[in-house]
């Protein structure tokens, strides 16, 4: 990586090993899993995996999972620091907040301006917004084909790393 590329880092745990590809989860961050009510909410238990039901911390982490080639000899249970590039992350934002309200509140103006009617300003904001949801989608797919999405292996983890110190 050059030194002049910003990343935005967090901390992932290898969870399984497929061939030269290994498979990571990302660590849950301090402002989950350590209030008073963890058990309560299913956070508790994702690191056991018993609480992997349906809408629990568990599940939504395990369709976070992603893969790296493993180039660094990496062994499940490892912990790593992964980064994306801060910029990438602008444009995902962008992607999928900007592009789909754009194209509403556009819609919208347009037909308020054009008819002034209520009910047709709503019914073309709601068909702009899916207009602009389609379009976010296919920008999403070109940026996560050019791999500008994908989290990128930067060292191991140092013992009691978090995502917050180094």
């Amino acid at each position: 990586m050059s030194p002049d590329l910003h990343t935005v880092e967090g901390i992932a745990r290898v969870v399984s090993i497929d061939g030269g590809v290994a498979w990571f989860e990302p660590e849950q961050t301090t402002s989950c899993g350590h209030c008073a009510s963890s058990a309560a909410c299913g956070a508790g238990s994702s690191a056991t995996g018993s609480g992997a039901g349906i809408g629990s911390i568990a599940r939504r982490i395990e369709f976070r999972r992603f893969a790296l080639d493993n180039t660094n000899d990496l062994h499940v249970g490892d912990r790593v620091v992964v980064g994306v590039d801060d910029r990438s992350l602008i444009k995902a934002s962008l992607t999928a907040y900007v592009i789909p309200l754009f194209t509403s509140l556009s819609a919208g103006g347009f037909v308020q301006g054009a008819y002034g009617s209520d009910l047709l300003t709503m019914a073309a904001m709601v068909t702009g917004l899916f207009g602009g949801l389609l379009i976010a989608r296919i920008v999403a797919r070109t940026l996560t084909r050019r791999g500008e999405l994908a989290p990128r292996f930067l060292r191991r983890a140092a013992p009691g790393e978090t995502c917050h110190t180094s």
